[in-house]
């Protein structure tokens, strides 16, 4: 494998080439881990800068607002989760229909920054309170 590269050193370089590799292998890093352990607990995990104050979801290590690391975790309340907004999927990836439409939805937290996408089950209400039915992931939510 040989590697061509353009621009100077220490500037901005263009690499061009394939990368080989066998095998490929995918960490969620520590927020991450925190977050996956928090499913399993059934309590969804999110991340609070101690700087500012922001409270992310999914957690993450650096709050991107100050760049603070962050190192605090906190579990975050269902009675704040609401729909954000959803989509209903009438097709498969080949274009075939499916026997039952699929609703997929952005669910957030009130003071929280970012969310998660879940699967919804019954019909979906836009700012609709949630019931997690399955902390399994990806979550399954019904909408109250």
């Amino acid at each position: 494998m040989s590697w061509e590269k353009e621009g100077k050193e220490g500037s901005l370089l263009k690499w061009y080439d394939i990368m080989e590799a066998e095998k490929y292998e995918y960490t969620v890093g520590p927020a991450g881990e925190r977050f996956f352990q928090g499913l399993k607990e059934n309590k969804i995990i999110g991340s609070k800068c101690k700087k500012c104050g922001k409270v992310y979801l999914p957690p993450r290590i650096y709050c991107e607002d100050c760049f603070t690391k962050i190192e605090e975790y906190v579990e975050l309340k269902l009675d704040d989760a609401y729909l954000d907004s959803f989509t209903t999927i009438y097709q498969d990836d080949d274009g075939q229909k499916l026997a039952e439409p699929v609703h997929i939805g952005l669910l957030r937290f009130k003071g929280v920054n970012g969310g998660l996408f879940c699967y919804l089950e019954g019909t979906p209400k836009k700012g609709g309170r949630i019931r997690v039915s399955n902390f399994n992931y990806p979550l399954r939510i019904s909408i109250e």
